[in-house]
């Protein structure tokens, strides 16, 4: 039982949640299709107000997840891009296999897959990837 303590405190030790993590791909969503991410944009893009998205890029500011230049276009720096592509490579990985190896509903794997997207290992993908 100890061990799982640990995990815990591990898991609670990780400085991105699962909103954080949707606020970073949209940037990198958007940086893909437009080139540029403005908070408009990312509050479309997670279709929240704009008041709403703009305390919460404030905040990834002060955390150092996200960057600002001076025309107030927001970007990924190297890091969370690496972190932003394996996450997405996660959820690909979880949402085929719930839906082409356990048959289940696409909604269902979408969002199961969306849910784990951030928690599971990259090890436990790689033996997904591996096994099926």
């Amino acid at each position: 039982m100890n061990h799982l303590n640990e995990v815990w405190k591990e898991y609670d030790e990780w400085e991105v949640t699962h909103s954080i993590l949707h606020y970073l791909f949209a940037i990198d969503e958007l940086h893909r299709n437009k080139w540029y991410a403005r908070a408009v944009d990312i509050a479309n893009n997670l279709n929240i107000t704009a008041w709403s998205c703009s305390i919460s890029l404030k905040n990834l500011l002060k955390k150092n997840l996200i960057l600002e230049d001076e025309n107030k276009f927001y970007s990924l720096s190297n890091k969370w891009k690496k972190i932003v592509k394996e996450t997405i490579e996660k959820r690909e990985v979880l949402y085929n296999f719930f839906h082409d190896k356990l048959w289940l509903d696409k909604n269902i794997s979408n969002i199961n897959a969306c849910k784990l997207e951030h928690l599971i290992w990259t090890e436990v993908i790689k033996k997904i990837k591996e096994k099926f």
